[in-house]
């Protein structure tokens, strides 16, 4: 007997949605350890100083279509800055890779933190999805990293990242 469709797409979705909280939970755990912060919802954190060093979880942003109910898996307050922090994985054919060009819009264009970071993983993203989406970013506030740069780059420390001159420039003409 033929498994129905909805019952499939069930599985795949579960599936799917585990993977991302794994690679969330593994982000978490790698700054957590190596920065030494400790993480809370930023709907439970009441107040925070601006030197305060935390991983704050599920924080709201406004999208580009003036959404204020959109979230983004973490902003890392270190050392006096915000980076916000957004994790996509795909291991199998599906329509993550179609929700990056919002995502970029979103990152390059409303989020109030001058750095972020894109965490993408899986080998199911369309041909070219993971290229484009890093093309577009270079250059932007908006690095794209796989799980293995980003373990180096918390590592090392967060070296600052800092936009292109000819990027500043667009940025701030369009601004």
């Amino acid at each position: 007997m033929k498994t129905p469709w909805i019952i499939t797409n069930m599985k795949q979705g579960t599936k799917a949605n585990k993977s991302g909280l794994k690679l969330e939970s593994q982000v978490e755990n790698l700054i957590i350890k190596n920065l030494k912060v400790d993480s809370e919802y930023a709907s439970r954190y009441k107040s925070r100083e601006d030197n305060e060093d935390i991983l704050l979880k599920n924080v709201p942003y406004t999208n580009i279509y003036g959404n204020t109910k959109c979230r983004s898996e973490f902003v890392l307050c270190y050392k006096s800055r915000k980076v916000r922090i957004e994790c996509k994985t795909q291991h199998s054919a599906g329509s993550v890779d179609e929700k990056l060009p919002y995502l970029y819009m979103n990152f390059t264009q409303t989020i109030p933190e001058s750095e972020a970071i894109i965490v993408i993983e899986g080998n199911g993203f369309k041909q070219g999805a993971k290229e484009w989406l890093k093309t577009n970013c270079k250059g932007t506030k908006v690095k794209v990293m796989d799980l293995s740069e980003f373990q180096r780059y918390i590592i090392s420390g967060m070296p600052k990242i800092v936009p292109s001159i000819q990027n500043r420039i667009k940025n701030w003409l369009s601004g």
